[in-house]
């Protein structure tokens, strides 16, 4: 779950290889870890055999540490600067129809 906690919203998509080295398990063993967490919905998401992925939807919601917590306030500053800049952009190319 670390593993998709430091990954960003946009790209969950991630490799076994990534998962075994950061497990110290063998691609079969990660598998079936992927699998029983799929079982108990610890995780939602799909296991792509063919390409050696794992694409992850959801995670259980736990309990957040301070270096955790202080990820997850950078990962909304950034949300909201991306927020801000479309904002911008779609004020400057419809101006009329925007209202300030």
């Amino acid at each position: 779950m670390e593993i998709i906690f430091s990954r960003p919203s946009e790209d969950r998509t991630v490799p076994l290889s990534i998962i075994a080295d950061r497990t110290k398990l063998s691609i079969e063993d990660v598998e079936y870890l992927l699998m029983k967490s799929l079982s108990v919905h610890l995780i939602e998401g799909v296991i792509d055999q063919v390409d050696g992925t794992v694409h992850v939807s959801w995670v259980q919601p736990r309990v957040l540490g301070i270096p955790q917590i202080k990820s997850l306030r950078d990962k909304l500053d950034n949300w909201l600067q991306k927020v801000h800049t479309t904002l911008l952009a779609v004020e400057a190319e419809t101006p009329d129809l925007v209202a300030s």
